[in-house]
């Protein structure tokens, strides 16, 4: 295992003690100020692709009702079911 250059090292820790500092000395209206001139942080991610099955009309109804009851499309709650499917498959391979 190879260890960082004293100098890297010292750079690192005068940056954290600074961090430190600079930080305790902060009051929360600094940080809302701060905050509100921030600009919002968005990651990218691959475009959805539609996909489509056949299911019987009773489950179909069943989703469209625990959907309306949840207060999202019956897509989005489809697609949060089977990626949760998915997880717990990818965790029971592992």
């Amino acid at each position: 295992m190879s260890r960082l250059p004293k100098r890297i090292r010292n750079h690192l820790k005068k940056e954290a003690t600074e961090w430190d500092n600079t930080v305790t000395g902060e009051s929360p209206g600094d940080v809302e100020k701060l905050l509100e001139k921030a600009e919002s942080f968005k990651t990218p991610r691959p475009a959805r692709r539609p996909v489509s099955i056949r299911m019987d009309p009773f489950d179909i109804s069943m989703v469209k009702r625990l959907a309306r009851k949840k207060g999202i499309p019956p897509s989005q709650l489809m697609a949060a079911w089977l990626h949760e499917r998915i997880e717990q498959e990818k965790d029971a391979i592992s």
